[in-house]
């Protein structure tokens, strides 16, 4: 299985990225991501897929186990 993440510091980057796309735009995140010289592949795969980034929130109901 490929490595999403290289180190921390590229997770905590790609974090970041998000949080620009989601409050200043695409296009300001994705050039924030090649300052840093990390591949704006991370990013849109989390735009293009984004079920995937659902999986790990919480949930609208708590389970009753």
């Amino acid at each position: 299985m490929p490595q999403r993440r290289r180190d921390d510091d590229t997770a905590v980057a790609a974090e970041y990225a998000f949080f620009l796309a989601e409050t200043r735009g695409l296009r300001f995140a994705l050039d924030y991501l090649d300052n840093c010289h990390i591949p704006r592949d991370i990013l849109l795969r989390a735009f293009d897929q984004p079920e995937r980034r659902r999986r790990n929130e919480r949930r609208a109901f708590p389970r009753n186990d």
